[in-house]
């Protein structure tokens, strides 16, 4: 049997959730709810229709730079509404935007709202079925989100954000601890197409994974442990 020793914590997650000939899992996922559902939000709001025709091309957006700064301003409802489309919605062929693994998605979107047209300031839980944001907590954000981030950034200067977290537990019996490669890989997929979808609106993105785990998870009223946060994408204009 192989030595853990000097091994780090990454090298032997990645040896112990290896897939062996004669050890695949028959199963994959459980009979997990496929989607988050809050029974109470304190309002839905019903997101414009994305309008999948124009905008700056595929190549265009891939070549752009992303080292933009953001002039704060405005965010509008037909901006966020094509950009959770891209992140976490549904085709029309009833498939996730993002890459997924697996049948059933993992992931989880979040709307951290400051300045977006029509929108009360708080955070906002996307649902992807209905292509709704459901209003989960009042406030302004921006001191508990630039707390939460280890460097500092012009929160001001950006009138939203979106969070990905992830649910392990969707397919935790079928694959063990080879969800977790799942989940990181959804997440990364989402991020991706969200960071696209803004480039081809000429809007600022900026990609964030240093934070502090549980006071974003206090942010996002998660609980860190079954739902844990993966990503940020910082929206400016």
């Amino acid at each position: 049997m192989p030595s853990n020793k000097g091994k780090t914590i990454g090298s032997n997650f990645h040896a112990l959730t290896k897939f062996k000939r004669g050890q695949v899992p028959s199963v994959f996922g459980k009979g997990a709810p496929a989607f988050k559902v809050y029974a109470n939000p304190l309002e839905v709001a019903s997101l414009p229709v994305p309008d999948l025709r124009g905008g700056k091309g595929l190549w265009a957006s891939l070549s752009s730079s992303r080292e933009q700064i953001s002039e704060g301003g405005i965010l509008r409802q037909s901006q966020v509404s094509q950009i959770l489309w891209a992140a976490a919605g549904f085709t029309y062929g009833r498939q996730r935007t993002h890459i997924s693994a697996a049948d059933i998605s993992t992931i989880e979107t979040y709307l951290v709202a400051r300045t977006v047209e029509d929108m009360f300031p708080g955070i906002y839980h996307y649902n992807p079925r209905n292509h709704t944001l459901e209003y989960v907590q009042r406030g302004d954000p921006s001191d508990w989100l630039g707390a939460a981030l280890l460097a500092e950034k012009e929160i001001d200067a950006n009138p939203a954000a979106l969070a990905f977290t992830g649910i392990p537990s969707r397919l935790e019996i079928g694959v063990k601890g080879r969800a977790y490669r799942y989940v990181y890989q959804e997440a990364g997929a989402a991020a991706q197409a969200a960071v696209l979808a803004a480039v081809g609106l000429d809007l600022v993105a900026a990609f964030e994974v240093s934070f502090y785990d549980d006071e974003l998870a206090r942010l996002l009223q998660v609980d860190g442990v079954s739902e844990v946060p993966l990503c940020l994408i910082l929206l400016g204009t």
